[in-house]
């Protein structure tokens, strides 16, 4: 297996165990009573640790090294799910989405870095699409794995955390094994802070940024809310359709990009957000159709929207990346990702669903993305055509 393959087992072991927690969500919500709120902070306690270490681990690991901040996550990981298996209760449990989030952080951009710079120079953009298709394939199987073991298997509390202890190590020793891409190391001082090329500072601000918040944001009500929407809303009981949702959000990101690995950035992103906004309504007619298939449906068909949106934004950001600077804005593309999707956004859904109803916060949350994606469509999208401008020639 070469090391790029090599590299992809890697991420997406890592992934699953990310996201293994989805279709747990709602028997944690039963046994320990907490409302629609504190469900979202398992996701807020993952980003507020993974803002900060996708900043600054990102260009880290430009300085030092891909192999050490790989590794280091890889077992930052393994503790969170060790304390997961100990069954610890609520405050546990957001620790280790905490510790989750920060291998998450210090993991993604990092690797995805890894993936590129050991590819050659005309089989990079095939990289970056492998590398996102990674994500979403392997943070899609831990909800849908999850979810089989629940309503199959015993022990579901601890099992899934325990078989991803063994793909942990695994992951581990490929990483050991394989050559280090970093060879010139810098000793440039860290910063915490969103750092983008001044050429490619507008479409990062007017397209990256706020595509990648809306495809995340569907991503974390899909992680968090759908799951407890299709146990209360739809009175679905069983855990392998609970797990179903998270899975084919993800799994058919995956899917829609690599049926499309050639599509230019700019086209996948205009239609991931096309398709995505009207999609998500789907979901919300699925409560008053008590439609278990409209929302299975309704969320794969999102789910491939998103993958789009992330094709696009990947490959986007590798174009406007100087080398020297690809994992810092890699994993700057990743925050603006992670920070629509799983912070104040997401919990301001949470507190609507709690005081005017989950159906309705749905509703509201489709209404403001439509909105959201009709502005990048329309408008924000002006500056990647500006980007690709020739410059006048000024003749002196």
């Amino acid at each position: 297996m070469g090391r790029v393959w090599r590299t992809w087992v890697v991420l997406l072991f890592f992934a699953m165990g990310t996201s293994l927690i989805t279709p747990l969500i709602p028997l944690y919500q039963e046994d320990l009573g907490f409302n629609d709120t504190v469900v979202t902070l398992f996701l807020l306690c993952y980003v507020a640790a993974l803002v900060p270490s996708m900043l600054t681990l990102g260009q880290f690991s430009d300085q030092i090294g891909r192999r050490p901040v790989l590794l280091g996550a890889i077992g930052t990981l393994a503790v969170a799910q060790v304390i997961i298996l100990s069954e610890p209760g609520l405050t546990g449990l957001l620790i280790a989405r905490g510790l989750q989030g920060a291998a998450t952080g210090a993991f993604f951009g990092t690797c995805t870095a890894f993936l590129v710079d050991a590819s050659p120079t005309g089989k990079r953009r095939f990289s970056s699409a492998l590398a996102s298709i990674s994500v979403r394939l392997g943070l899609g199987l831990g909800p849908g794995i999850c979810g089989i073991l629940i309503q199959y298997a015993p022990d579901p509390f601890q099992l899934p955390f325990a078989a991803h202890l063994v793909l942990l190590t695994i992951a581990a020793g490929i990483v050991v094994f394989l050559p280090e891409t970093v060879i010139e190391r810098g000793r440039r001082p860290i910063r915490l802070a969103l750092e983008v090329p001044a050429r490619g500072r507008s479409v990062f601000w007017r397209v990256l940024v706020p595509s990648g918040m809306i495809l995340s944001l569907f991503d974390g009500v899909s992680l968090s809310l759908i799951p407890v929407f299709t146990v209360r809303v739809l009175g679905i009981t069983s855990y392998a359709l609970v797990g179903a949702a998270g899975f084919l959000v993800l799994v058919s990101g995956a899917i829609s990009q690599a049926l499309v690995p050639n599509m230019a950035p700019r086209r996948a992103i205009l239609i991931g957000l096309a398709v995505g906004a009207v999609a998500f309504f789907g979901a919300v007619a699925a409560a008053p159709l008590k439609s278990e298939t409209l929302l299975l449906v309704s969320v794969a068909i999102t789910g491939a929207a998103c993958g789009l949106i992330m094709k696009g934004g990947v490959d986007l950001t590798t174009e406007i990346a100087p080398v020297e600077h690809r994992g810092k804005l890699l994993s700057a593309y990743y925050v603006a990702c992670y920070l629509g999707g799983f912070s104040i956004p997401l919990l301001v859904v949470g507190v609507l669903a709690d005081a005017l109803g989950l159906t309705t916060a749905l509703l509201i949350l489709a209404v403001t993305s439509a909105c959201a994606a009709l502005w990048v469509g329309t408008v924000g999208i002006r500056a990647v055509d500006a980007l690709r401008r020739p410059e006048p020639v000024v003749v002196s």
